[in-house]
């Protein structure tokens, strides 16, 4: 496949200086002054304060993601989490009362009234959602709560062991856990939870801060509970926390049985008494798939991958590796996981992750593409409330993506056994994720009902829910790392209660496949452009629907699901 070497350039700006320096508050302040005397005469002229505004936050978002991706990168150099820190505390949180200013210049506008109510309504719905969860006393928190956050990214980076006489991180130990060899397995899984054990407590104790900084916020106000408080603030509008507890009932009802089963077929084929901890991740047919040597070959096939599926996916992927908006490869130093981080201002996004030469990074990029092709996709709204979508939209592009892009994984695979593998292993995977994805959300759940809790509470709910979504795996003579599994999650530390949405969006991916396999690729795609062009300018229900799918989560639906995993699987072989 013939690329250019066309890379992605900057939008220019409308209303602002290109040589606007915001790293300095005075400047800053200087704009954002402007803009709270503006006049507003008309409803375009409110419109156009709102793109006015917003353009100042894309060039403000920007700066703020670069210093975002640096700290991630180079998560062991304490200077760019310093320099992180001290934007999002000298800059990023004062201009937070201003952006409440310009909520309410927007909302008690006369001319608000005037606008189109089709077009419009949403952007009502978000504003006056931000204007009544606001409060000024919440900004140190704020400020004081991201700056724990990133200390769990530093902390994790630098945990490292020695196997065989090499220094290695947690994560390059990943492939060890696939060795053929039990003893491997086993030997590298609990030299992971011994390293974990040792900084238990110094975890627990960050975590701890953290959950003391989001309750006082919640309080701050008016709520109860800071459950309830995330909940209005993430803008769930479509569903209830109580739906959610139905969608954990869901997968526990329909779920964990299948799940069962697949742990019995690996105890039966791998001729174990019991399936431990270390067996989990081994492969069935003794082979490790490794689909790529060399990172270059990664990204060329990936973009590969994209363009079949549609040419400008692939152009775009390539164009973010002419511009150096990647970078893939685990080294020490770096922090853990993938993103895709929106480049507001560019109109494009960077790609971090941890390739360690598994089939699990083709997975993680195509993911991370998904989301990719929606910020490209998004471009051009130039309404700042409409390009923030709720994680349970971003998900389900990303999601998605890995779906659509899976018949063709063969560009790595020149061997249909190993395609095969690849596939079967990643519908299985979409429901094995699932009970994991529960324990997430219904822990953090119990753990801001009960916030007066101690640590060896918490640690005995989190393993009450284990036992709840039990897969039949056997923990004796290892139990007391159990309780350590969620000290792996950064999502708990980082972004609370951004978890249940990749279960939301997991249904949804298979949903789409489902309709790519029932109607064509043609109409399924269409359908998720469709759904990729909105941003957020409808709510998360009629979003799902524009990609041609429901919003649910029922014990119904949820079945629908798990069985057409089961006819899929059934193909496959």
């Amino acid at each position: 496949m013939n690329f250019t070497d066309k890379k992605i350039a900057k939008k220019p700006r409308q209303y602002f200086a290109e040589d606007l320096d915001v790293t300095k508050w005075g400047n800053v302040e200087i704009e954002m002054k402007k803009l709270a005397e503006e006049k507003i005469s008309s409803p375009k002229d409110l419109i156009d304060f709102m793109e006015k505004s917003g353009e100042l936050s894309d060039i403000l978002s920007e700066e703020m993601a670069w210093r975002y991706i640096n700290m991630t990168r180079f998560a062991d150099d304490d200077e760019y989490s310093k320099k992180f820190n001290e934007f999002y505390a000298g800059i990023i949180a004062k201009t937070k009362p201003y952006d409440f200013k310009f909520n309410k210049k927007f909302y008690d506008s006369p001319f608000r009234k005037e606008l189109d109510e089709k077009k419009y309504a949403h952007l009502n719905k978000i504003i006056a959602n931000d204007i009544e969860l606001y409060r000024e006393e919440n900004i140190p928190l704020q400020v004081e709560e991201q700056e724990l956050a990133n200390k769990y990214g530093s902390l994790f980076s630098k945990l490292t062991v020695t196997y065989k006489g090499e220094e290695k991180t947690l994560s390059q130990l990943g492939p060890f856990l696939k060795d053929q060899d039990r003893e491997v397995c086993r030997e590298v899984w609990n030299l992971r939870m011994d390293k974990m054990m040792e900084k238990r407590e110094e975890f627990n104790k960050l975590y701890d801060e953290m959950k003391e900084l989001r309750i006082q916020q919640a309080k701050n106000a008016g709520f109860n509970n800071y459950r309830d408080y995330m909940h209005q603030a993430k803008g769930r509008f479509s569903y209830s926390p109580q739906d959610l507890m139905k969608f954990h009932d869901a997968v526990e009802k329909e779920v964990i049985p299948f799940l069962k089963e697949f742990t019995k077929e690996r105890k039966d084929i791998l001729k174990l008494d019991s399936v431990k901890p270390w067996d989990t991740s081994v492969d069935l047919d003794g082979k490790i798939l490794k689909p790529f040597k060399k990172i270059d070959e990664f990204i060329d096939k990936a973009i590969d991958i994209l363009h079949t599926i549609k040419p400008e996916f692939g152009e775009k992927l390539n164009m973010m590796k002419n511009t150096e908006f990647l970078d893939l490869e685990n080294r020490k130093g770096k922090a853990p996981g993938g993103y895709n981080y929106p480049l507001q201002e560019t109109g494009a996004p960077f790609i971090f992750m941890n390739a360690v030469g598994l089939h699990r990074d083709i997975v993680t990029l195509l993911h991370e593409s998904g989301h990719a092709m929606h910020t490209f996709a998004m471009k051009d709204i130039k309404l700042d409330p409409y390009k923030g979508t709720p994680s349970e939209v971003a998900e389900l592009a990303s999601m998605t993506m890995e779906f659509l892009s899976m018949d063709h994984w063969g560009k790595y695979y020149s061997n249909t056994a190993d395609l095969k593998k690849a596939k079967r292993d990643q519908l299985k995977g979409a429901l094995s994720f699932l009970p994991w994805c529960m324990i997430v959300d219904a822990f953090q759940h119990w753990i801001y009902l009960n916030p007066q809790h101690t640590m060896e509470e918490r640690e005995a709910y989190f393993l009450s829910l284990l036992k709840r979504y039990d897969t039949g795996i056997d923990w004796t003579d290892v139990e007391q790392f159990q309780k350590l599994l969620w000290l792996f999650q950064l999502h708990i530390f980082e972004v609370p209660f951004y978890y249940i949405e990749y279960g939301m969006s997991q249904l949804g991916a298979l949903s789409v496949y489902r309709n790519y396999k029932k109607f064509g690729k043609e109409k399924a795609l269409k359908k998720y452009e469709d759904f990729l062009k909105l941003g957020y300018t409808v709510p998360v229900n009629e979003l799902y629907e524009a990609a041609g799918i429901k919003f649910d989560f029922s014990a119904k639906y949820v079945k629908e699901l798990v069985d057409f995993v089961k006819e899929e699987l059934a193909a496959i072989k």
